[in-house]
């Protein structure tokens, strides 16, 4: 399958829920030198570091209604974040400048209330996504089966994942891509979520093992490729640059790769990694919120 059939559409929101600032090191991998080597780069004062937004997204679906996509930070973050973020993650993610409007706070700017939401996809479970879920006491999330996994090992802790901030599995919905994905374009595991083409779940491991991508078609007619941390930023795409730490550098450079093969396939389609400091900018250009300013305003 490469095309989908359908014409329904969905209208995006986009959220900036923190930003953080990330060791360059940590989001473009050195070449040559050994891993010790490269860990060097992360030390305070070890180099460059990247501003880097916390992003996450709200969609409408004319039926299906709202979906929000990863729940960034929940506003006690910057007060203890330690506690929210794990030893090691507040190790890496040396400072954090919350939003002006806290995550819930954005919501609610919206017209979305926090405890009305049902439905939640998340790219993966990393605390930097997690972190708001507790804002949204009566979503079901949806995650791939994998990463779900991956956060009930032992010392998962230091693969990223904060339990306490994670729902009970009870409101867990698990996509299986062996089961139910099919291909699409150069996707060979997708998942058309609605079943009308508007919301295509992608695997797209590597970042983690059970990392997503999320395929939007927008009302008006243009793709969205929410990238999620499959890359940091478009230059991971571009010039195909792994980070610092993957769950597996083949699978990681695979996703990159297909994502890359996307966006030449796919021109005019908007690709959005989740901590690049920039390429937001041309999403906020074609939101629902974009869209009602420019009626007002006409």
């Amino acid at each position: 399958m490469t095309k989908d059939s359908g014409s329904t559409g969905v209208d995006i929101d986009l959220m900036i829920t923190a930003e953080v600032s990330i060791p360059s090191a940590y989001v473009f991998r050195a070449d040559g030198g050994n891993r010790l080597t490269r860990l060097a780069g992360l030390r305070p004062g070890g180099g460059d570091v990247l501003r880097s937004p916390c992003l996450a997204y709200a969609i409408r679906h004319p039926s299906a209604g709202l979906i929000l996509i990863d729940t960034g930070l929940h506003p006690d973050a910057s007060d203890d974040l330690r506690r929210d973020f794990g030893v090691l993650m507040s190790t890496l993610f040396r400072a954090l400048r919350p939003a002006e409007e806290t995550y819930d706070e954005q919501l609610r700017a919206l017209s979305i209330v926090p405890g009305t939401v049902e439905q939640v996809i998340m790219t993966h479970l990393h605390v930097d996504h997690t972190s708001g879920m507790r804002l949204l006491p009566k979503a079901e999330f949806t995650c791939s089966r994998e990463e779900w996994g991956a956060t009930r090992k032992r010392l998962s802790g230091t693969k990223g994942y904060v339990r306490h901030h994670l729902p009970p599995e009870s409101r867990m919905r698990f996509l299986d891509f062996d089961k139910d994905g099919e291909a699409y374009g150069v996707f060979p595991k997708t998942i058309d979520l609605l079943g009308d083409g508007s919301v295509r779940v992608i695997s797209t491991p590597g970042h983690t093992v059970g990392h997503l991508s999320v395929l939007l078609r927008l009302a008006q007619g243009r793709q969205v490729l929410v990238v999620g941390d499959a890359a940091y930023t478009l230059r991971n795409i571009q010039e195909e640059i792994l980070p610092m730490l993957t769950a597996g550098d083949e699978t990681s450079l695979r996703s990159l790769q297909e994502i890359r093969a996307f966006a030449r396939s796919e021109p005019k389609a908007i690709l959005v990694p989740s901590h690049d400091p920039s390429a937001w900018h041309e999403l906020r250009h074609v939101t629902a919120s974009a869209e009602r300013a420019h009626e007002a305003a006409g």
